[in-house]
């Protein structure tokens, strides 16, 4: 993707950054918008491709990772995990998921669910 930038704008121009590499709120926005854009893209190839590598005919599905909370606040990228096939979460509150992944946790001996329920949020893509 800088590649393609620089192609555009020419080599004299610097090449995006984020903001905690000196670059403006514009350039951290643009990159964390196309690292969210590039694991749909992923996504879709892996759920093409893995039958086709395992021998098998046919695709698989892309599960979404939307809660309702990000889809009514606006609060996602166009076109990344707010985009695939079928969103089992889609229609579930934050809360109510963390309540869900600390009963799962308990009940089931699961642990790493309540470590997931537990962590404070964040984008992680910087």
């Amino acid at each position: 993707a800088l590649a393609v930038f620089a192609t555009v704008a020419g080599a004299s121009h610097p090449e995006p950054r984020f903001i905690n590499q000196g670059g403006t709120q514009a350039e951290d926005l643009a990159l964390q918008n196309i690292q969210a854009r590039l694991r749909m893209v992923m996504s879709y190839l892996l759920a093409q491709l893995l039958p086709w590598a395992r021998g098998r005919s046919g695709f698989l599905l892309v599960l979404g990772s939307a809660n309702v909370d990000e889809a009514l606040r606006g609060y996602m990228t166009k076109y990344d995990c707010s985009s695939a096939d079928l969103n089992p979460i889609g229609a579930i509150c934050k809360e109510d998921l963390r309540r869900l992944m600390r009963w799962v946790s308990g009940a089931y001996s699961l642990p790493a669910l309540a470590d997931v329920a537990n962590a404070p949020p964040t984008a992680e893509l910087r």
